[in-house]
């Protein structure tokens, strides 16, 4: 039982980090401006 809780609380530390990993790299490539509406001088 022992076991089976250690390699639980790996996985969910492992799944947490990665988690975060990817929203910190999602974060740091997102545009930082969403154009909505361009106006007239879009051309």
């Amino acid at each position: 039982m022992k076991v089976l809780k250690a390699i639980l609380i790996t996985l969910t530390t492992l799944a947490v980090t990665a988690t975060a990993l990817l929203l910190f790299c999602q974060a740091k490539n997102a545009p930082h401006y969403i154009r909505i509406y361009g106006g007239e001088d879009e051309n």
